[in-house]
């Protein structure tokens, strides 16, 4: 078939950290043009993947460029004006994670996208795996019972000098704490196996820095199980496990959430202990070829997720949570 042709928006970071590395041996999707501010930057990035074209202006990329896809990998408090571009091209997006600075601006791109009958998916790409569907069947199919409690955790250490981190401990850029960056990751996942809850409580530290919260806690409270994940940007040693137990067994995932794929689940049973592994597979390739895979070529078996509205969900999730501090 005909590679689909992807632009990316915001190369220099997470895009070229990433993204390109990652599609670099796509056989269903190519590369074509990327775009950032930074014009040497791209001209290097581009000849060392050999992608042809590189812009320094949103508007340009978007109106010379022939394209099927775009990837939008600017910061948070870049993509609704970056959506508002976008979607005058009636092209589908994927958009990094979260979806906005908070919940309001989430609603606000939703209603952009939907007047315009713009299909959008948010880069979790977590959910990109099979050890995802495979924990999630387990669950539904009750292999170890009523799940009543779960335990999942994201935290690392951030270097407050990297010019990543600027935007990210500025309240009014980076949505305000460690949920709103690499937690939000681990909402999202539980959103994609249990649903969303009935109600959150938690708490926020402003530990380390003096905006933005550095660890927080929230307990996802459903009508028959309570689910605790924490997120920090104060733990270089962090696990990053995820950790279910149910009434007739467990799953236990550890180092589940990171940006590689899930290696070995632990299931225990009264049965006995079972170990499942899995081969290593590049999840942010998968996201973008199972996105491909589901809007271009119709394979309704693809997983196409994160949909705009869990991505509302878990921003209104911190904002609900945030709120009783």
């Amino acid at each position: 078939m005909t590679k689909i042709k992807m632009i990316i928006i915001g190369a220099n970071g997470s895009g070229y950290k990433r993204t390109i590395p990652a599609m670099k041996d796509s056989e269903i999707c190519e590369i074509v043009a990327i775009q950032s501010r930074n014009g040497e930057k791209l001209k290097s990035i581009c000849k060392e993947y050999n992608i042809k074209n590189y812009y320094t202006d949103i508007s340009e990329i978007l109106k010379n460029e022939e394209f099927d896809l775009i990837y939008i990998a600017n910061p948070p408090f870049m993509h609704l004006d970056t959506i508002k571009e976008c979607i005058k091209t009636n092209k589908p997006i994927i958009c990094e994670k979260p979806l906005a600075r908070d919940y309001k601006e989430a609603l606000e791109i939703k209603k952009l996208v939907q007047e315009k009958n713009v299909s959008i998916m948010i880069a979790h790409h977590l959910r990109h795996q099979k050890a995802f569907m495979d924990i999630k069947k387990m669950i539904n199919s009750q292999k170890i019972g009523d799940v009543v409690s779960c335990w999942g955790q994201w935290g690392f250490a951030i270097k407050p000098q990297a010019a990543s981190s600027v935007w990210k401990l500025d309240k009014n850029l980076g949505g305000g704490g460690t949920f709103s960056d690499n937690g939000i990751h681990v909402i999202d996942f539980i959103i994609g196996l249990f649903g969303t809850p009935d109600k959150v409580i938690g708490n926020s530290r402003l530990n380390s820095f003096k905006e933005t919260y550095s660890n927080e806690t929230m307990m996802m409270i459903y009508k028959d199980k309570d689910i605790t994940i924490n997120s920090s940007h104060t733990m270089p040693y962090a696990g990053n496990h995820l950790l279910i137990y149910g009434t007739k067994g467990s799953i236990e995932v550890y180092g589940a959430m990171s940006e590689k794929a899930i290696k070995q689940i632990i299931i225990k049973i009264d049965e006995g202990e079972e170990k499942i592994d899995y081969v290593q597979e590049n999840l942010y390739k998968n996201e973008v070829e199972d996105f491909i895979k589901y809007y271009f070529n119709n394979d309704k078996t693809a997983i196409c997720d994160t949909n705009i509205d869990d991505g509302i969900i878990a921003l209104k999730l911190i904002e609900d949570m945030r709120k009783q501090i």
